[in-house]
């Protein structure tokens, strides 16, 4: 399968999740709130994921990020990368440099995992750490079940980073968003005009156009957030937005159905991606991307791929580009 870059750290998170379930029996919980936390817990509702973070579809995850909180932990802020899925962070400490990722939404009921620690915070929300070997991801999994991920991570070239380093700056930054998710402010983004936001993705291929292609049920499974659709097992089509840093968009040098497209492959798969708008007006450079795959396990993905794109780009809001 093809790695797309802006979606490496959601399979990431993902397979993380996938792998803590190994365990035969969930541990014991830690001991639960104090007799106040109990006593404000039964006078408030259960506090969601929406009421926590506003519209799924429109949270800015860099906007839970706290700088304050992270430099308590003795470590700043390099840059970050807002997107779709997650807000992506580069931190620095006084002994390396790491990645910090805010975001990765998830159901546990679709995603069932077993932390190796779970304290219930208010309002029935549950601050969890889960096994993630080299890495430090915490979570934070509100009353109606969507979790919102913390995932701290050395950078490949930076060579070995110390975990307890990491799991210091995950929990750092769970605080911050632990602060905000308890907050009264909306942490939510109103995208531009025209922005892929704005689009269901399960509905821009047709099911039974899919299913006559492919011979078999294509029944789409949209994203927490609506920021991606799956159709079909083991996901042999899959269409993402995401956003991509791109100074300037001389590699989609392909057009299909009159949009500039990029095409990347391998042996099974076929990535056909486009790019739209600017991402914000304080992001130039960051770029929403539409990015559609698909797997065939032979050498017509491309082919597959191209064809889906001719459904599917037409129905894009006009690009501007």
């Amino acid at each position: 399968m093809l790695t797309k870059h802006s979606g490496l750290v959601a399979a990431t998170l993902a397979a993380l999740l996938t792998t803590a379930c190994g365990a035969s029996e969930p541990p014991e919980p830690t001991e639960g709130p104090s007799s106040d936390t109990a006593s404000t817990t039964a006078q408030e509702p259960p506090l969601t994921a929406e009421a926590a973070l506003g519209d799924l579809t429109a949270v800015d995850f860099c906007a839970l990020l706290d700088e304050k909180a992270l430099a308590g932990a003795e470590a700043d802020v390099d840059f970050t990368v807002p997107g779709f899925q997650h807000c992506s962070v580069g931190v620095a400490t006084s002994s390396t440099k790491l990645t910090l990722m805010i975001g990765g939404l998830y159901d546990k009921d679709r995603e069932a995992t077993w932390p190796s620690e779970d304290e219930t915070l208010a309002r029935s929300v549950h601050r969890q750490s889960i096994e993630a070997g080299d890495a430090c991801l915490r979570t934070l999994l509100f009353a109606d079940g969507i979790g919102v991920q913390i995932f701290a991570q050395g950078l490949t070239d930076a060579g070995p980073v110390d975990r307890k380093v990491l799991c210091r700056v995950a929990d750092a930054a769970t605080d911050g968003v632990q602060e905000a998710a308890f907050s009264e402010e909306q942490f939510t983004r109103s995208f531009r005009p025209g922005s892929l936001a704005e689009l269901e993705p399960c509905e821009l291929l047709d099911e039974t156009t899919l299913a006559e292609m492919y011979d078999a049920s294509m029944v789409g499974r949209e994203d927490i957030g609506g920021h991606g659709c799956a159709w079909g097992m083991g996901a042999p089509i899959e269409l993402d937005f995401e956003v991509s840093l791109l100074a300037d968009t001389s590699e989609f040098s392909t057009r299909i159905a009159g949009r500039p497209t990029k095409v990347v492959s391998d042996d099974m798969s076929c990535v056909v991606s486009t790019p739209h708008i600017e991402f914000s007006p304080d992001e130039p450079n960051a770029r929403e991307v539409l990015s559609l795959t698909a797997t065939t396990f032979d050498d017509r993905s491309c082919d597959a791929a191209h064809e889906l794109a001719e459904l599917v780009w037409p129905a894009l809001p006009e690009s501007q580009s």
